[in-house]
């Protein structure tokens, strides 16, 4: 199928007032595309006016809103109508209690069944760029191991009793995992049997770098856990394995990128993790590299729990491992250094005064 470029006619993204949503917008920009936004409501200025500010940026691109929900069947119609190319970044949460497991599961699934719909309708799409979840790809493997694209989720469950359809109601994580392959799989059956486009997907970890705005923070988001720490709590999420970090600049990045790349075709995914062993940090080490960072506030770091967790097992647990290089080797992906994340996140967060940092006393 042929490639996507800006000069090919406008493209769309769902889910653009989003955190990686918004990145992916600004990628856009950059390369001077033509970008309609999909949002539930273009006339929330909370949630849309740092979207509206990337026209007066000075980037070669133009952003357009349009009004569209996952849950409504042909509300994409309008906004997909003219693309050649459609970037699906949007789906149901479990933040902060917002939806439950079922609704996580409901929302992809269901959503990205309407998304596709419209493309169908649309007609001109060539390109159709899923973001998944490294979700769909880890599964039960020995410390160490290092993931890759052929891994699915559903790999060594025979074991696993959470594994299983029954669980969705009751395992927001189950859930997810389950949405995300599940639609993965679906929107590359869906292309092959239309012919008209390509389904690329990526499949993105742990997501931190620059917030675009104070919508972004999501309670209980890797973001939001990095800003406790920042506030001197100790960290609540991930103690017990790795942060295995990519900057939310490339997975904006990438999806331009494989929108313009003749490498991909039908049924390509690229797993968006850290760039190497620098990007996969226990939360000693992500301490310890916030703290120098960050030199004047007193960081966070493991939680009391965790002298339990070590006199148990001896170290934090060593997963997951996952790197970038099919992205960087295949798509041109110039990654970012994890400092430069680590800095980005904790630094916008401050300066959206979304975070009061626990400062060190003067001696």
């Amino acid at each position: 199928m042929p490639c996507v470029t800006g000069s090919t006619g406008p493209v769309a993204v769902t889910g653009a007032s989003g955190y990686v949503g918004s990145h992916v917008v600004r990628a856009l920009m950059k390369r001077g595309y033509s970008v309609h936004a999909c949002v539930t409501d273009p006339t929330n200025p909370h949630k849309t006016e740092h979207l509206s500010a990337l026209n007066k940026a000075g980037l070669p691109g133009r952003l357009e809103l349009f009004r569209a929900n996952l849950l409504e069947q042909g509300s994409y119609d309008q906004p997909f109508s003219g693309c050649s190319g459609v970037l699906h970044v949007g789906t149901a949460m479990g933040y902060g209690g917002v939806n439950n497991p079922r609704q996580v599961y409901d929302g992809a699934v269901d959503g990205t069944r309407n998304v596709l719909e419209s493309v169908k309708k649309a007609g001109g799409v060539r390109r159709f760029v899923y973001t998944s979840s490294f979700a769909a790809i880890g599964h039960p493997a020995p410390p160490g191991y290092v993931f890759n694209e052929k891994d699915w989720a559903s790999d060594n469950r025979e074991r696993d009793r959470n594994w299983n359809p029954e669980k969705i109601d009751e395992n927001g994580e189950v859930a997810y995992a389950m949405a995300k392959l599940e639609t993965e799989q679906l929107v590359n059956r869906t292309a092959e049997a239309d012919g008209r486009f390509d389904a690329v997907s990526v499949c993105p970890l742990v997501v931190l770098g620059p917030l675009l705005s104070p919508v972004h923070e999501l309670v209980g988001s890797w973001q939001w856990f990095l800003g406790r720490m920042l506030r001197g709590k100790p960290c609540k999420r991930g103690w017990q394995a790795l942060w295995n970090i990519v900057d939310v600049r490339d997975v904006g990045e990438s999806q331009a990128l494989i929108l313009e790349s003749d490498a991909c075709q039908n049924g390509s995914r690229y797993q968006l993790s850290a760039t190497d062993e620098s990007g996969e940090l226990d939360v000693f080490q992500l301490q310890e590299h916030l703290q120098k960072l960050f030199p004047r506030i007193e960081v966070g770091g493991a939680p009391p729990e965790m002298d339990a967790y070590l006199e148990k097992y001896g170290k934090p647990y060593d997963a997951p491992r996952a790197h970038c290089d099919k992205a960087r080797r295949e798509l041109g992906l110039e990654s970012h250094a994890i400092l430069d994340t680590l800095r980005e996140t904790g630094q916008t967060l401050i300066d959206l005064g979304l975070v009061e940092p626990a400062l060190k006393e003067l001696d």
